[in-house]
């Protein structure tokens, strides 16, 4: 289980970029820490490493949004935020499931604590403050 310590916005991204360069596509990429720890700046260098060009902002009202990224093994980046999330029944209620397993789409979730019955392969991220701009960041 890799840790690390983000002292900066670069050294959170310089962990999402280490991650992505081991996804293969198919992976659930689950994110949970609190609000402003930093899921979604690691979500935007996520992104960027896998080739999405466009701006990535937090789908906290539409719950989901789909990017199409530039490169050869994966043909869609699914970015979900669950903080509104009120029931299980949403994340089928917006189509998660069609993402879920597809060896070409890489899946993100913010707020993961709140989804219950991940895949037992899920790829866990936890950030926890540890105020300032100092993060711990564990990946399991």
């Amino acid at each position: 289980m890799p840790e690390y310590i983000s002292k900066n916005v670069a050294d959170t991204t310089k962990v999402a970029t280490e991650l992505a360069k081991k996804l293969t596509g198919g992976e659930l990429v689950a994110l949970s820490g609190n609000l402003g720890a930093g899921k979604t700046v690691f979500v935007k260098a996520l992104a960027e490493s896998l080739g999405v060009k466009d701006v990535i902002t937090s789908p906290t009202f539409v719950l989901m949004k789909v990017y199409v990224p530039d490169n050869k093994k994966i043909n869609k980046f699914v970015h979900v935020d669950c903080y509104r999330l009120e029931g299980q029944e949403d994340l089928s209620d917006i189509g998660l499931g069609d993402y879920l397993n597809d060896d070409k789409i890489i899946v993100v979730v913010e707020w993961a604590d709140k989804v219950l019955n991940l895949p037992a392969k899920t790829i866990r991220v936890n950030i926890d403050y540890r105020g300032g701009d100092k993060r711990h960041i564990v990946i399991d």
